[in-house]
Formats: structure tokens, C-alpha cells, sequence
């Protein structure tokens, strides 16, 4: 097996692993964003702000 996401068995919701804020130095943009998104049934106009600040701090 590969070491990808995991569901689990009674949700079946994936589970992702976290990725070390040194690999990735977006890590709570990305967090907001997934979060904003996943308590917003993935509405991506509430959650713009998280969005275009995640892609801002991509760019750096």
C-alpha cells in the first residue's frame, strides 16, 4: 500500500496527511482555505479571502 490519503471506515471521509510547515510554508493559508471550504459545503464565494490569500502567499 502506498502511504496516500486514508479514509476512514465508518465516515468515509479522507483523511490526508499533514504536510511539515517547513515543506510547506503556506500550511495555514492552505488549512483556512480547506476549512473555510469544508464548513461551507464548498460555496467558493464565502470563502474568496482565504482563497486569494492562500494563492497570494504562493507566489512568494
Amino acid at each position: 500500500q502506498s502511504p496516500g490519503p486514508k479514509t476512514n471506515q465508518w465516515t468515509k471521509v479522507t483523511i490526508k496527511p499533514k504536510v511539515d510547515s517547513d515543506i510547506n510554508s503556506c500550511l495555514s493559508e492552505s488549512d483556512a482555505s480547506t476549512r473555510c471550504m469544508d464548513e461551507n459545503n464548498y460555496d467558493r464565494e464565502r470563502c474568496s479571502s482565504y482563497s486569494l490569500k492562500y494563492k497570494n502567499y504562493q507566489r512568494f
